[in-house]
């Protein structure tokens, strides 16, 4: 599920803006960029902390704003929505919060809702699109906030997934763990951060019983020699990546052994077929993990040309000075520490459903890496479909983007 559109009325009595996110196919393979650019005081960001709200269902900011209603649309045409209810005195009575054949009423100044005889409503809400969004992913960043060098080592970021109601705030321990914990869960849940054209497996293997073509010997051969070439390209052992457990040897004696047979056993070059084929789909699991890492180092090396990054299952993410001397996260400049930031949760994103909303990402950055920043996080992200939404006010980090933050005049 992704986003499909964002609406809201009447911002500070003067503005509707509404966004239309492109939705990228799974099978593309891509990230969708949403760029939402314009003068200050507009409410870019404010749009951002909309969003926030109600990924949360936490409408403090909106109990904060003069507005009229607001709305997120998600990719399978579910819609909550907000509205603002004022009085006479335009002072507000109460929000009114929808979501599917749910509504609640809440309290105008405070957590919770307007009445006792609301809150059966507000469960009903919270149950409903707690179910719905359970394995959306949604991350802020306030680049302001992150640019502070003494919240580097308990920063608090608002990171929701699968926990998208109750409003708390998540500490996380270091990117260096978030790094490890990805290289850990991926291994186990492929399929929820890599998106494949392969064939399911079994069915792979099915159809080559039911459909039987003749097995080559050279070819068998082959394919073992490039399942043991992937594990050194792919670096699979240094990034600490599961190597599978088998017995190169003895499939080559085995089939040299066949060779010299008048006629091979068909029976045993089937059988060494479908283990390779087992082989071949694991290591193609692995080497989606291990691209999507090295690219994540190369991509670092290159933008900081006097440290040395090295990923790898046990550290996550190391960082060594050019004098080979072991730097950690906090000693970072602003600037570097706001980019290995923004890398990390590239890397770390998932095949759908993830979500990732950065006011001003060009803030300490030099204009260099801006020109660079957004096809970065473009490359680390590989064979997933993250939504990345950007508020900006750089042409550089914009320019080759059209601005998705329409706006136009609110009249009541």
């Amino acid at each position: 599920m992704e986003y499909k559109e964002f609406y809201v009325e009447g911002l500070f009595g003067l503005y509707n803006h509404s966004i239309n996110f492109s939705l990228v196919k799974s099978s593309e393979k891509r990230a969708s960029i949403i760029m939402l650019y314009g003068k200050n005081g507009i409410g870019k960001t404010t749009v951002l902390r909309m969003i926030e709200g109600l990924m949360q269902l936490d409408f403090s900011i909106f109990r904060q704003l003069n507005f009229r209603r607001a709305y997120l649309k998600f990719s399978n045409n579910e819609t909550v929505s907000v509205t603002a209810n004022y009085d006479i005195l335009n002072v507000l009575e109460y929000l009114e919060v929808e979501y599917r054949n749910a509504k609640v009423k809440l309290n105008p100044k405070e957590v919770g809702t307007l009445n006792p005889s609301e809150e059966q409503n507000q469960v009903k809400v919270r149950e409903l699109y707690k179910k719905d969004l359970e394995n959306f992913s949604f991350e802020f960043i306030d680049t302001e906030r992150l640019m502070k060098k003494n919240l580097k080592e308990d920063m608090i970021v608002k990171e929701r997934s699968g926990k998208l109601i109750t409003r708390r705030d998540l500490k996380v321990s270091s990117l260096a763990e978030k790094v490890r914990r990805f290289i850990t869960e991926s291994q186990v849940y492929g399929g929820r951060f890599f998106s494949t054209d392969e064939p399911e497996l079994f069915e792979k293997i099915l159809s080559n019983i039911e459909n039987p073509t003749e097995i080559s010997i050279i070819d068998l051969k082959k394919r073992i020699i490039d399942i043991t070439e992937t594990e050194k390209i792919f670096q699979i052992e240094r990034l600490g990546i599961a190597r599978e457990k088998w017995d190169k040897k003895k499939l080559n004696s085995i089939l040299d052994k066949e060779k010299n047979e008048s006629k091979p056993s068909e029976h045993k070059l089937t059988v060494i077929n479908s283990y390779l084929e087992v082989l071949e789909s694991r290591y193609k699991e692995k080497t989606n993990l291990a691209d999507r890492l090295l690219i994540f180092e190369k991509i670092l090396n290159d933008f900081l040309l006097d440290k040395n990054i090295e990923v790898s299952i046990e550290k996550g993410v190391e960082i060594k000075n050019i004098n080979n001397d072991l730097i950690i996260e906090s000693q970072l400049s602003t600037g570097e520490y706001h980019l290995l930031y923004l890398t990390v949760l590239a890397l770390c994103t998932q095949v759908q459903g993830t979500v990732i909303a950065i006011d001003e990402p060009e803030m300490s950055m030099h204009i260099s890496w801006q020109n660079k920043l957004i096809n970065a996080l473009l490359q680390i992200s590989s064979k997933a479909n993250p939504q990345f939404i950007f508020a900006t006010h750089s042409p550089d980090i914009a320019a080759n983007y059209t601005n998705s933050l329409i706006t136009e005049s609110y009249v009541r």
